[in-house]
């Protein structure tokens, strides 16, 4: 024999539910005006400083790329 838990609910109780939970969430989950933790607040900007050096290295300036049409191969019979 099956048992059913099932609670039917109408529309307007069902977004009551989802707007309540929604609000707790955004209380929970809102971001501190303190921000990350110092050292990890350092450590994120390290690695964008590097992120930018090792960029510039790796990809050139428009200015320096220069276009040269691929060379033409005869072929000899």
């Amino acid at each position: 024999m099956k048992v059913s838990n099932q609670v039917q609910i109408d529309s307007v109780h069902s977004r009551a539910i989802c707007d309540e939970i929604g609000e707790r969430l955004r209380t929970i989950l809102r971001p501190t005006a303190t921000g990350l933790p110092a050292r990890l607040q350092f450590l994120i900007d390290r690695l964008a400083y590097q992120d930018r050096q090792r960029a510039a290295l790796t990809v050139p300036e428009l200015d320096n790329i220069i276009w040269e049409p691929a060379p033409t191969v005869s072929r000899a019979a």
